[in-house]
């Protein structure tokens, strides 16, 4: 019988089959493999290639079936009155259909929708639809600034007042215990400590499931980045066979499993959204890009990461005032906002003027541009080593000597970066209707939203140039979904903007 269906998409950011299938061989990777079995398998290539080769950018071409020229997303959760798509949880809306969007990049802010809305971790604000749900984006921002150094932990009596909101929105008391177990080890083992991102995911799952069981939205999103952190941080201290200096004793002593634990902790929360969805819905996990190991000449033994120790100080020093909106996002980057087009000039020709002098490069700081929104990234470095001062060349009454990097930044990850983006992705579709053991050869981020669209009956707008991945669908399982001129205009622009139903 012909019909269409719920969809449920895992973005399961960056993940890649080059440690997938190496652990599914390892017999250690059981959901993941089932997936692969009864279901349909694919490695879609991203189209966009660096300087855009970015996750803020591939997720948005994913979710909105158009490239970057197209929808206008260059930055960490760009505020969508800039983004000129309207993406996935609106062709849905249009449809008449519920959506659920938990932690999808470009969702903020969140407007009223029928069903939930909670923006991704980097978002400006605790902001959720429904607003009762904020406490759960109040704290993935505090955990995520937390995690990047840029926030306090809670006291024991905040964790307490905190964690009493969140068993009503439905924290389990097994998480409770995992999180517990994990505090516990780090006092006897420290180097754990980086198994703390794990506990993110699971604690969202918590949270997830009992929005999903109440709304059963027919279009919903979850997201987690866990695994692309360790590929980031820890890859080589997993295999260093491809990299040009070997990981020391000491790194694989502490961070060797990282990779493998991460990659469980994926397969774990796979089997647990396997268990919640029903017959009429579709499964989809899918990456916007991938990873590979992190090989440059310039940086032998891999790059070190430079951070703020104060982003304000830093434009208080440099004399780029006039900011507003200062916003972390992932490390070593800030958002920051300049309304007026001139001190918006002024800064970007102070920060582009600072030079690092005993470092790998001449220029101090990268900053990209997106309307009135600036986003400032310090370099990184080959080693931390010698004299490394930074001077400020376009900023009149800057200290002649210079700036030393410990006045300004922070180097202090546990390891240099040893993974880095790759176009290559993952794409596992599974659930009633879906081809068994399947494998589509040639795809691209273009085709996942055709294809989830098709599924849900809903018409495919002639905008998007990918394909429908109609290898995935049975014959004769599906109901049928042709194409429609894309909605233009004001209303359609107006829609995209505004994320409201």
């Amino acid at each position: 019988m012909k019909r269409s269906r719920r969809v449920l998409f895992l973005e399961f950011n960056e993940l890649t089959y080059t440690i997938i299938d190496r652990l599914i061989d390892a017999g250690k990777l059981p959901n993941f493999a089932k997936l692969k079995r009864e279901g349909t398998w694919a490695a879609p290539e991203a189209i966009e290639r660096p300087p855009l080769l970015d996750p803020w950018i591939t997720w948005v071409t994913v979710h909105t079936g158009v490239d970057a020229a197209q929808h206008g997303a260059y930055v960490l959760e760009q505020d969508s009155s800039t983004i000129r798509a309207k993406r996935s949880w609106h062709y849905v809306m249009d449809a008449g259909k519920s959506v659920g969007v938990f932690g999808s990049i470009s969702a903020y802010p969140p407007r009223p929708v029928p069903g939930f809305m909670i923006p991704g971790p980097f978002a400006p604000s605790n902001e959720t639809y429904p607003p009762y749900v904020s406490p759960v984006q109040a704290l993935n921002r505090k955990y995520t600034q937390v995690h990047q150094k840029n926030e306090q932990e809670d006291t024991v009596f905040d964790m307490i007042k905190r964690g009493v909101d969140l068993v009503s929105l439905g924290l389990k008391p097994s998480t409770v215990a995992r999180i517990a177990k994990q505090l516990a080890q780090e006092r006897f083992a420290p180097h754990l400590k980086y198994r703390r991102v794990c506990l993110q995911p699971y604690i969202n799952f918590d949270f997830f499931q009992v929005l999903y069981e109440r709304y059963k939205p027919d279009f919903a999103t979850w997201h987690t980045n866990h695994c692309a952190h360790y590929m980031h941080h820890y890859w080589r201290a997993w295999d260093d066979s491809q990299f040009l200096s070997p990981a020391s004793p000491e790194e694989k002593k502490h961070y060797g499993d990282a990779i493998e634990f991460g990659y469980g902790v994926a397969d774990d929360l796979l089997g647990k959204f396997m268990k919640l969805i029903d017959d009429d819905t579709v499964l989809v996990l899918a990456t916007s890009l991938g990873q590979q190991p992190y090989v440059k000449d310039m940086y032998k033994d891999g790059k070190l990461a430079v951070r703020f120790k104060s982003f304000s100080r830093f434009l208080e020093l440099v004399g780029a005032d006039g900011a507003t909106d200062l916003v972390p996002t992932m490390i070593p980057q800030w958002n920051v906002r300049y309304r007026d087009a001139d001190k918006r000039a002024k800064a970007i020709s102070l920060i582009e003027g600072v030079r690092c002098v005993g470092g790998t490069h001449e220029r101090g700081l990268a900053v990209e541009q997106v309307g009135d929104m600036l986003t400032i990234t310090p370099l990184g470095l080959a080693k931390k080593e010698g004299d490394i001062r930074y001077f400020f060349d376009n900023t009149p009454g800057a200290r002649v000597e210079g700036y030393p990097i410990d006045e300004l930044f922070a180097v202090d990850t546990p390891t240099p970066k040893e993974g880095y983006h790759d176009p290559k992705g993952v794409l596992m579709i599974w659930g009633h209707g879906v081809s068994r053991g399947a494998h589509i050869p040639e795809t691209t981020n273009l085709d996942i939203l055709p294809t989830m669209l098709t599924m849900m009956g809903i018409a495919v707008p002639e905008i998007m140039k990918g394909r429908v991945l109609s290898e995935a669908m049975s014959p004769g399982a599906w109901a049928d979904a042709p194409r429609v001129p894309a909605r233009g205009g004001s209303d359609g622009a107006a829609r995209a903007a505004g994320d409201a139903p």
